[in-house]
């Protein structure tokens, strides 16, 4: 059996129960979830940038590394140059180097020529080399007086004889 006053009760507890919850549309969503969504939102939001983060040091990482071989082959470049330079340089003074001793071998050929003309007009003209061995400019003057006496003397042999008779 049923008390009045229990009855009384469950009514006005009915009652408050009723006005208390805000009648619920379909579309109403209690703030409790509305956080736990927004919490969720945000957990997502931070992952998928933990993500980006983590794709952006891996690139950056890489490139890095790219920085790294390219001034890894900047230096050999300038090294490569540096010794391509040098071997030009050294080239260059092996080339003139030889040429100075090309010249320098003509030279002296020049040289042992002029002593030998030298030499031998002495010995035609039975007197002893008077000039030093080292005096080329000398003896080479004396060669061409030498040659300008005997050219001299063919011209005035050439003038004396006369004529051959035209057969």
């Amino acid at each position: 059996m049923v008390v009045p006053w229990e009855e009384y009760f469950r009514l006005a507890l009915q009652e408050k129960l009723s006005t208390k919850l805000p009648e619920q549309a379909e579309d109403y969503i209690p703030p409790v979830l509305r956080l736990l969504e927004k919490r969720q939102e945000l957990v997502d939001a931070d992952q998928a940038l933990q993500a980006q983060k983590e794709v952006f040091r891996t690139r950056m990482a890489a490139l890095k590394q790219r920085w790294k071989q390219l001034e890894q082959k900047e230096r050999e470049l300038k090294g490569s140059f540096i010794r391509f330079d040098k071997f030009l340089r050294e080239s260059k003074w092996i080339q003139i180097q030889n040429t100075a001793a090309e010249k320098t071998l003509l030279l002296g050929r020049c040289r042992m020529a002029v002593l030998n003309l030298f030499q031998l007009v002495c010995q035609h003209q039975g007197q002893p080399p008077t000039l030093d061995i080292e005096d080329t400019e000398g003896q080479l003057e004396q060669v061409k007086l030498f040659m300008q006496d005997l050219s001299a003397m063919l011209a005035g042999l050439g003038q004396a004889e006369p004529a051959a008779p035209a057969s």
